[in-house]
Order: structure tokens, then sequence, then C-alpha cells
């Protein structure tokens, strides 16, 4: 038995320290986006976007409406942009954002004159905190379903972690009365805004 709550002991701990960085980042980027105006100062100066480039680009596909992904792959492709994107129509114009953490690129496609035009998103601390917080899905595949898989086994690690601590809260009858008073307090939190806002 003594060995078992070692075990648990041990693996409480540890997931703890392997939980800092995630829990940190999802801390942090709650925090600005709670207070959005008071980390006003850590955005980017306006305009926010700088353009890199503007070219020519006839489509080799006809666009319609079931194949609007295939053909914006294409024109990725074709500029050596890799990795996740998401793409929006609004008639002649399409707006195809390609994620990345660091610096994320948005290119404007006009239909009518076959124009595209490249632009990189300024650097700022808020916007990169929001990437991280929100970056879901593993619809891109490649290096980028890294991020998600991690988060998946981050997501399972904090099962544990939760599940490893309430072992070691039983454990001490000391401290039974004051845990149950802490869950209580926890759940009735949640379910009074739940019900409430």
């Amino acid at each position: 038995m003594k060995s078992f709550h070692l075990i648990v002991r041990r693996t409480h701990l540890y997931l703890g320290m392997l939980l800092i960085p995630w829990l940190l980042v999802y801390g942090i980027s709650t925090l600005f986006l709670n207070h959005r105006e008071t980390f006003q100062h850590l955005r980017p100066s306006d305009p926010q976007w700088e353009k890199i480039w503007e070219k020519t680009h006839p489509l080799s596909t006809p666009l319609r409406d079931d194949n609007l992904r295939e053909v914006t792959g294409e024109i990725l492709a074709a500029q050596d942009l890799e990795g996740p994107f998401g793409v929006q129509r609004q008639g002649q114009r399409l707006t195809i954002n390609v994620q990345n953490f660091l610096a994320p690129v948005r290119l404007s496609y006009d239909l009518g004159s076959s124009r595209l035009v490249a632009e990189k998103k300024k650097f700022g601390w808020t916007e990169l905190m929001t990437r991280l917080h929100f970056r879901t899905g593993y619809r891109a595949g490649g290096l980028a379903a890294v991020w998600p898989f991690v988060v998946d086994v981050f997501c399972i690690t904090m099962f544990l972690w939760i599940l490893t601590g309430l072992i070691l809260w039983w454990k001490i009858r000391q401290t039974r009365a004051w845990g149950w008073v802490a869950l209580g307090a926890g759940f009735a939190t949640f379910l009074i805004l739940l019900l409430m806002v």
C-alpha cells in the first residue's frame, strides 16, 4: 500500500510540473482575453498588417462552391505557403488566413483581376497568446497536427492530475472536511455562474 501511495504522490508531483507551461499559457492568454483594454499596449501598432507582395495568379482550376478549399490549397502551394488555413469567399474576393503562431499571413485574392496580395501580421503579445489559446483541430495534418495532439495529452494529463490529487486528499483524514468545503465551493461557484450569468 505504501508503494501505491508513493506512486500516486510522485505521479501527482511530476504531472503538475509537466502541466506548468501549458497552464501558464492558458492562464496568461485568458487574462489577456478577459482584460483586453488593460493589455492594449502589448498589441502591435496600427496598421496591424504589413504588405509583403502583390502578384498576378491565374487559377489553374475553376473555382466552384464545392472546391473552395482545394483551390485555396493550390494557391498556397504555388506560393510555397504551408500550414493550416481558413478561407472565406465574399463575392469576387477570397480571404485566406494561413495560421502561424509568430507571424500569420493573410492572402487576398481578387477573382476578377486574378490579383493576389499577401500581408503579414505584426507581432504582438496579446495576439500571440490568443492564437496559442484557440488553436485547435487536426485538419491541417503534418507537423501542424503535433499541437492538437499535445493539447489532447495535456487534457488527459489534467484528468490524471485531478484524480491523483483527490486520492492524496482522501488519504489525509485531518483535511477531509476542508477538502469537502473546497470541492463544494468550487462546484457551487460554477453552478451559480452557469445558472445566473
